[in-house]
C-alpha cells in the first residue's frame, strides 16, 4: 500500500469514526443520557377532600419579624458555568449570612441547560448546608432550553427537591400540566399567618385555569378551617402582564401607585400572556406576588392593592440602564411583621466574588 493510498485510508476510517461518534452522541444525549425519576400520578379533581395538615409548613415567632430571602434565576449547568459556579454558591453564601432568613425562596430557573443534573445537586446540597427551610419553584430552563429535553427530567427534579433535607418543595398534581404548584403555609401562633403560593408558571406562557382552580381550591380549604384567609404572596417565574401595566402607570403618576425600593428596568415587561390571576390573586388576599425571569429588571410596585416585585436575579449580569453601566446581581428580602411586608435589595458588587 502506497503512501497516498493509506492516506485516503486513514482519512476515510477518521470520518467514518467521527460519523459514528456523533450519531452515537446524539442517540446517547436525545435517548439515553435521562434520570426519569420516579413515575408519580396525582389526579387531582376540585371535589377531593382538603387536609389543612397536608401543606408544607414554616414557623414564625409570635410578634417577631418573618424575613423570606429569594433567589432569582441562579441560572447555572454542568458545562458551561463549570469554572464560575464556586462563585455563584459564594454570592449566595454571603446574602445568607447578610439577612439571616427563617425561608429561602426561588423563583426558578436555578439550572438552564440540558446539562442541568449536577448543577442542581449542587445547588440542593448548597440549600441544605444553610440549614434554612427553602421552597423552589420552576422556570422557564430548568428541564432544558428546548423543552423537556434535559439530563435530569421533570420527575426526577421533583426528586431530588423532596429528598433535600430542608426542601418544602412538595410535587402538585400530575394532570394540571406542570409539577411545581404547591402552598405552605407559614405559622405563627398555631394559626397561618401567611399563605405562600409557589406557582409553576414554568415553560408555559401562561398560569392555566387547572393552576387557578388548584389554588383556589386551596385557598378555600384554609379559609373553611380558619375562618378567614391571611395577607399571602404569590412566587412564579414569569411575571404577569399586569407588570406592564403598573411600571407604566407608576411613571404616569397615576395615584395609589407606589414603589418600594429601587427602580431598574432593562429587559422588555412582558412575561405571561394575559390569564385572570392577577384577578384571581386578589379575590385570595394575596397582597404580593414575585416573579422572576427578566433578570435586569428589579423593582416593586403597588398596583390595585397588590404589590408586584420583579425579583433581584442572583448571579452575574451587567447592563447599561438609562445610558449608565449597572451590575444587578444579588437577592431580595422580604420582611413580614403585623400583617405588611417591607422589601430590601441585597445587592453585590461586581468582582466581589
Amino acid at each position: 500500500m502506497n503512501k497516498k493510498t493509506r492516506l485516503k485510508l486513514i482519512i476515510s476510517l477518521s470520518s467514518v469514526g467521527a460519523l459514528a461518534l456523533g450519531v452515537f452522541g446524539f442517540i446517547y444525549f436525545s435517548y439515553l443520557h435521562h434520570y426519569k425519576g420516579k413515575d408519580v400520578h396525582y389526579d387531582w379533581k376540585e371535589t377531593d377532600p382538603f387536609d389543612i395538615n397536608s401543606l408544607p409548613k414554616v414557623e414564625k415567632k409570635s410578634g417577631e419579624e418573618f424575613r423570606i430571602l429569594n433567589f432569582a434565576d441562579i441560572q447555572i449547568c454542568d458545562l458551561e458555568n463549570m469554572f464560575n459556579r464556586d462563585k455563584v454558591h459564594k454570592e449566595m453564601t454571603y446574602l445568607v449570612e447578610q439577612t439571616k432568613p427563617h425561608l429561602i425562596t426561588l423563583t426558578g430557573d436555578q439550572t438552564w441547560s440540558n446539562e442541568n443534573r449536577y448543577s442542581l445537586m449542587n445547588i440542593i446540597s448548597w440549600l441544605d448546608d444553610y440549614k434554612i427551610p427553602y421552597a423552589p419553584i420552576y422556570g422557564n430552563h430548568d428541564f432544558g432550553n428546548e423543552g423537556h429535553v434535559a439530563v435530569a427530567t421533570p420527575n426526577y427534579c421533583c426528586d431530588l427537591y423532596e429528598n433535600g433535607k430542608y426542601s418544602l418543595f412538595k410535587r402538585g398534581p400530575t394532570n394540571i400540566d406542570s409539577l411545581g404548584n404547591y402552598a405552605i403555609r407559614v405559622m405563627e401562633d398555631n394559626k397561618t399567618y401567611s399563605l405562600l403560593y409557589m406557582v409553576d408558571s414554568g415553560v408555559n406562557e401562561k398560569v392555566n385555569d387547572q393552576q387557578i382552580s388548584y389554588f383556589k381550591w386551596i385557598a378555600n380549604g384554609v379559609k373553611e378551617v380558619e375562618g378567614s384567609l391571611p395577607k399571602s404572596f404569590a412566587f412564579m417565574h414569569k411575571p404577569l402582564p399586569e407588570y406592564i401595566n403598573a411600571y407604566y402607570a407608576y411613571q404616569s403618576g397615576v395615584p395609589g401607585v407606589e414603589k418600594r425600593g429601587e427602580m431598574y428596568h432593562y429587559y422588555y415587561l412582558g412575561g405571561s400572556q394575559q390569564n385572570g390571576f392577577f384577578d384571581f390573586a386578589q379575590s385570595i388576599n394575596i397582597d404580593n406576588i414575585v416573579a422572576g425571569h427578566q433578570h435586569g429588571n428589579c423593582f416593586s410596585i403597588k398596583y390595585n392593592g397588590v404589590w408586584l416585585t420583579s425579583s433581584l436575579k442572583t448571579g452575574e449580569f451587567g447592563g447599561t440602564i438609562d445610558n449608565e453601566e449597572v451590575y444587578l446581581s444579588g437577592a431580595t428580602l422580604f420582611k413580614l411583621n403585623n400583617q405588611s411586608s417591607e422589601l430590601e435589595n441585597i445587592f453585590v458588587k461586581k468582582g466581589q466574588f
